[in-house]
């Protein structure tokens, strides 16, 4: 995990956070259409912006190498081979 991720993943708490009372608000502007309609607008977008974000850095990831096995064993693997004999 790089800064980045740690930032991205920050927002996701945050938004988390305010997911109670912003649903709360949501039911009570229910009798006002168009305060009810903007709610609803931010919090699609707050989702659809944290969301692509997300995406894309899971497509960044997806096209990182795999970590490969060291090619000659560590000390600790020759080590332990000893120990099985």
């Amino acid at each position: 995990m790089n800064p980045e991720d740690r930032a991205l993943l920050d927002r996701v708490l945050q938004l988390h956070s305010t997911l109670t009372q912003r649903a709360v608000l949501l039911s009570h502007l229910r009798s006002d259409p168009d305060v009810f309609t903007e709610g609803m607008r931010d919090l699609g977008l707050d989702f659809y912006d944290l969301g692509t974000e997300i995406l894309h850095r899971v497509t960044e990831l997806d096209a990182m190498p795999a970590p490969r096995p060291p090619r000659h064993p560590t000390p600790l693997a020759g080590r332990l081979s000893e120990l099985a004999l």
